[in-house]
């Protein structure tokens, strides 16, 4: 039996070596997945798996009649990897497997995240930041789904007498990605012996289009709402006395935008487009919408006198239903976007392609005798042992009418660090609800922001006024008292409680945890395992459980499916170009 390290060797080379996919190189994704075979050949004999990386090119494709901005969710393009399977080369041997490997990824983006991590996916990974050039000034959380200028995925209006153009994919950018697989064991560690295994083969599910594509913040209706481009009534784009909505004075021709947010004369800065159907509601109730008799269509887009004027059409005249609220408190108004929500059809056509998909292998080159030794106590019948770090998820469902739960997480992990349970909202949406958010878990609706609905259902996780939970291991309960998450219930404040057990296993998973900022809009609860020595757990036999309480006056919203990741040592035999797993 050989234990094999890499610290006993001496590099004498490297180089990256690009292998393409094997079942093509161009994969468009619907509203179903598609897969991604890579094969990598044991002619890279040993692989730096931190130092390869995934490259395609990405771009989304939406008809020619929806006419909106759209992107990537802004962690980046890591989130289009749904599930992960890695097998040696026979391709009957699972070395590894992830499940929902992209909730890892969304994790990892939200807490293990500062300025410099965040700018440096952004250049290599398609990822968004906040944009303090279109951030909004009236209070609202910072957002990274709001940049119009430096947007990766549409081109950005940079002639100021133009009005914003937009047509369909052709505004679309094509974006080239560098995607790290860094959650895995076989490609975050320093280096995997391909030859021993005759290759490896790597498969991945591809996340359908609607889970990971969104409007920009600033247009949607429930994505902090005060964010919206305010509604400002000034003569003489409007007659009569000023009211634009009226029984008597019907007729839109167009109206002013408030220099709130930013929009301040700066065409680019707006971030509707022209064709674009829009709606108001108020600011402070997101729910309070205007409702006319026929849509209200962008025309135009055009500086005046230091504002932003917007032209309208949507017929010769446009009627507010007499019961509704008018515009005549025009102060109170935002703009949003209907594009989406009106044409849920040509909503259902919005895809991504990714094209070009390589594999880049960073093989490092050893000493032959090394290599010649190595083989060698191989076919003698001795095997070569190394350990990785991996995940593996644990699914339990739970439905909102449920206030008092207990589940088993059937862990059968023999080296377990920690434990990660991603409570996330299973609630069956359109592909129209998803991109444009509406619907979807409300994280918060404050004075702040007014409403600010999840843009990912199933990829992260919610509090959803739960009051406390605690662990059952072995018939003892861990902590000895129930970890309280009443403040975060609230939506106003945080526990600090919580935040404790959260920073601790997320250090023990190799998350480090540097911003909790997120800590509403991506709610993660577990436990870490061994302590502050670097030690393990042995979870095989134990009964291991989550108990749940949701007591608060609010009842739970949203079903949901708790994806337990254990982060583990998984030890892996290698003899004969076979590979065997030890969990």
């Amino acid at each position: 039996m050989v234990y094999w390290t890499s610290d006993d060797v001496v590099q004498v080379g490297e180089e990256k070596v690009s292998i393409p996919a094997e079942n093509g190189l161009n994969y468009t994704v619907g509203q179903t997945s598609r897969r991604v075979n890579l094969f990598i050949p044991p002619s890279v004999k040993f692989l730096s798996g931190k130092d390869s990386y995934l490259q395609f090119d990405l771009k989304i494709n939406q008809p020619d009649t929806l006419k909106t901005r759209l992107q990537l969710d802004p962690a980046g393009a890591g989130v289009i990897v749904q599930n992960y399977r890695c097998y040696d080369g026979s391709r009957g041997n699972l070395i590894e497997e992830i499940n929902d490997m992209n909730q890892l990824v969304v994790l990892d983006s939200d807490y293990n995240s500062d300025e410099s991590s965040r700018g440096l996916k952004a250049l290599t990974q398609g990822a968004t930041d906040y944009s303090h050039v279109t951030g909004g000034t009236l209070g609202t959380s910072k957002t990274d789904l709001n940049d119009l200028h430096t947007n990766p995925y549409f081109k950005a209006k940079t002639d100021a007498t133009l009005v914003i153009p937009h047509k369909g994919a052709d505004s679309n950018n094509t974006v080239k990605c560098c995607v790290p697989l860094d959650k895995t064991g076989v490609f975050s560690g320093d280096i995997f012996p391909v030859m021993m295994t005759d290759g490896l083969f790597i498969e991945l599910d591809l996340m359908p289009a609607p889970r990971v594509i969104n409007q920009v913040d600033a247009v949607a209706r429930f994505r902090r709402t005060k964010l919206n481009p305010g509604f400002l009534n000034r003569e003489p784009l409007v007659g009569g006395n000023g009211s634009i909505i009226s029984a008597s004075n019907a007729s839109i021709p167009g109206f002013i935008l408030k220099v709130d947010n930013r929009i301040n004369a700066v065409e680019s800065n707006v971030p509707f487009c022209v064709g674009e159907s829009i709606g108001f509601c108020k600011s402070t109730n997101s729910a309070s919408v205007i409702t006319f008799d026929d849509d209200l269509v962008v025309s135009q887009i055009n500086a005046s006198n230091n504002n932003i004027e917007v032209r309208i059409t949507g017929g010769d005249a446009i009627a507010i239903n007499a019961a509704q609220d008018t515009l005549s408190g025009q102060n109170n108004y935002v703009v949003f976007s209907k594009e989406i929500t009106s044409k849920p059809a040509e909503a259902a056509k919005v895809t991504y392609t990714v094209s070009n998909v390589n594999f880049i292998a960073h093989q490092i080159m050893f000493d032959s005798d090394y290599e010649q030794r190595m083989l060698a106590k191989s076919r003698a019948g001795k095997f070569i042992e190394f350990d990785i770090y991996s995940y593996t998820n644990y699914k339990n469902s739970m439905l909102a009418s449920e206030r008092q739960a207990t589940f088993l997480i059937n862990a059968q992990n023999s080296k377990a660090k920690a434990l990660l349970t991603i409570p996330t909202d299973q609630t069956v949406y359109t592909a129209a609800q998803m991109i444009s958010n509406t619907g979807t878990y409300e994280v918060t609706s404050d004075s702040m922001d007014t409403t600010l609905c999840s843009n990912r259902p199933g990829l992260a996780g919610c509090c959803d006024f739960l009051s406390s939970y605690q662990f059952q291991m072995d018939g003892k309960l861990v902590p000895s008292r129930p970890v309280s998450t009443r403040k975060i219930a609230t939506r106003k404040s945080i526990d600090a409680f919580h935040v404790f057990e959260s920073e601790k296993m997320l250090a023990n998973s190799h998350i480090e945890p540097k911003s909790f900022v997120k800590f509403m809009e991506n709610f993660v609860i577990g436990r870490g395992f061994g302590g502050s020595n670097n030690g393990v757990m042995d979870l095989r036999g134990k009964d291991l459980s989550l108990i749940l309480n949701y007591s608060e006056t609010t009842a739970p919203t949203k079903n949901k499916t708790f994806n337990s990741f254990v982060y583990h040592v998984r030890r892996v035999r290698i003899r004969g170009g076979m590979a065997e797993v030890i969990v």
